[in-house]
């Protein structure tokens, strides 16, 4: 007795309280994902679920049966319950069903002397309210898998739902808040005799993020007229990303309590791929849009100046290889304001090879090509600026002029993100080291470019006449409001090449093609040019040419310009 009751008394106690006492955690409630202006993109919704009380495991059976005369409660949802309470161990509770009607939260209550371990608890579902509107950006929740639950008890919990991609995963332990718990009583058989102690749970916290919710809506409107694209907006003066959408979109209300096999199958199988973030992941050539940079890097190693022109006869010999330019009858002699304007393939073809690729390689990269663009951001990708070693290293063979041609019009192995595109227009007309974000309310200092404004201002001017002056890319398509102009550069990538015998034939437009045939179309534009305040970069996958690019940039920025104005009023 004194053995037990004094040598050993503490642990005896303790493992007494502990088959006395039985926790339950409590789910908290995940914080919201809110617009600039407090506006919530993701939120929770109150609802009515039916859980099963593991202290009558015991009456399962029969309460499943009873509960089925009662609702509708399939054989598939009883025989997923009864999987469940086998598995389950301790009081936590089993959820049953979520998005209890009224009617049936009545029916349960008025027969529950007739339902053991039946209880209906008031919960919560996340929901999106703008449902499509943003939805890549924002991503989704679902229950976690077996694997995520592994190391994390609090995963474990009844109803706990994470983010499983987008800013939903990237903020999730910000999001997910801290569960709490109650403390019970129980018999000897587990069974619950009264409830000792309560800890709420702490919610997650509320973040608010740079988009701005009505002009996200608007550029996901806009961006719906075409089978496949994406753009991005940003604010020059902090690198707020204003919109960040691509289309086709979902919805992500389909996921928290589970998409069903016909909807994913529908996402899944859709040519379009919706799931895919295209402004951050779609990898595409940036074409001609890659030439204010080329034109930068010539002018920055004094290989050109404002005034040096080259002929342009409509193209251009490499050994015997001829590489045409997007003119095809040539557009004469052309200065770099003029090869901008008019997106000279040739200029740009001499200009190159004079640079090479080291420094055009070098200048790409300052302008964050080949970064992402959005550190540690989940499923974005980054795109491609091919070098010498980069080719030896992947491709087992030299660096040639050719690639180097390629290179110089953003052909060849060059890859960008719409993203990243944004960034390398932003750079060019703020002349700083910008950087994106999508949270953050203080202003930012970024560190400038150790490039001259002069040769800045001439490479803007270039892409403020392609889009003002008869005669450039986008002149047809222009901001006709005074005061609202913008400059941009137009650019089309290839997706498959064009043979000697199509152009023998005039075949050298793909609108014709079948849809996954044609050239995509690509755009980067600010606005507006007498004082600029916004950048959009914009992709139309297979448009058949930069045109269609061009008037969703347009329609982008001077919305984005009118809704300021508005705001000030």
């Amino acid at each position: 007795m004194y053995y037990l009751q004094i040598v050993q008394g503490n642990y005896y106690h303790l493992l007494a309280e502990g088959n006395r006492v039985a926790t339950r955690a409590l789910l908290p409630s995940r914080g919201e994902l809110c617009d600039r202006h407090g506006v919530p993109f993701a939120q929770n919704t109150t609802t009515f679920r039916l859980v099963f009380l593991m202290d009558k495991r015991d009456k399962v059976e029969k309460t499943l049966e009873a509960l089925s005369k009662l609702i509708v409660f399939s054989d598939e949802e009883k025989e997923e319950a009864l999987k469940s309470t086998r598995k389950k161990r301790g009081l936590d509770a089993v959820i049953l069903k979520e998005n209890l009607t009224w009617a049936e939260v009545s029916t349960i209550e008025l027969h529950g002397a007739d339902l053991p371990g039946i209880s209906v608890e008031v919960g919560g579902v996340r929901t999106y309210p703008e449902k499509s509107v943003g939805a890549h950006v924002l991503g989704y929740v679902a229950a976690p898998s077996e694997e995520e639950q592994e190391g994390d008890e609090a995963l474990a919990i009844p109803g706990m739902k994470v983010g499983k991609n987008g800013l939903e995963k990237h903020f999730e332990k910000r999001l997910r808040g801290v569960p709490g718990y109650s403390a019970f009583e129980v018999n000897a058989r587990r069974k619950v005799v009264r409830e000792l102690d309560q800890k709420p749970s702490a919610p997650g916290q509320t973040i608010r993020l740079t988009l701005d919710g009505n002009l996200q809506a608007y550029v996901q409107e806009t961006l719906e007229a075409h089978p496949s694209a994406a753009a991005v907006v940003m604010d020059l003066r902090n690198g707020d990303i204003l919109a960040l959408a691509s289309t086709p979109s979902f919805d992500p209300n389909l996921f928290p309590q589970g998409i069903s096999h016909k909807e994913w199958n529908k996402l899944r199988d859709n040519v379009y791929v919706p799931l895919t973030n295209k402004a951050l992941s779609g990898r595409y050539p940036p074409g001609s849009t890659i030439k204010p940079l080329v034109a930068l890097a010539a002018l920055h190693a004094g290989v050109i100046n404002a005034n040096t022109t080259v002929h342009c006869p409509g193209y251009m010999y490499v050994g015997t290889h001829k590489f045409h330019c997007i003119c095809k009858e040539g557009h004469g002699p052309v200065n770099v304001s003029q090869a901008l304007a008019r997106s000279c393939d040739v200029f740009f073809y001499e200009v190159g090879k004079k640079v090479g690729i080291d420094r055009l390689a070098a200048v790409y990269q300052d302008f964050g090509l080949g970064s992402g663009g959005l550190p540690d951001f989940p499923y974005q990708k980054r795109g491609l600026v091919p070098t010498k070693a980069w080719k030896q290293e992947k491709k087992g063979e030299k660096w040639t002029v050719s690639d180097t041609v390629q290179a110089s019009i953003g052909q060849g192995y060059m890859l960008a993100t719409p993203l990243e595109l944004a960034i390398v227009i932003a750079r060019l007309v703020g002349g700083t080291r910008l950087m994106p974000r999508l949270e953050g309310i203080h202003g930012m200092l970024f560190p400038q470019m150790d490039y001259k404004r002069e040769h800045l201002d001439l490479v803007l001017g270039g892409m403020g006449d392609a889009a003002n002056m008869l005669g450039g890319t986008a002149f047809r398509w222009r901001i006709l409001d005074p005061g609202y102009e913008m400059g941009g550069k137009t650019g089309t990538s290839q997706v498959r090449r064009i043979t000697r015998q199509q152009r023998a034939l005039g075949q050298t437009r793909t609108y014709h093609l079948p849809w996954k045939y044609r050239e995509h179309g690509l755009f980067m534009a600010y606005a507006p040019v007498h004082d600029p305040r916004y950048v959009v970069a914009v992709l139309i996958e297979h448009a058949g040419s930069s045109g269609p690019a061009v008037q969703v940039a347009r329609d982008i920025l001077l919305e984005a310009q009118l809704m300021e104005k508005e705001a000030e009023l």
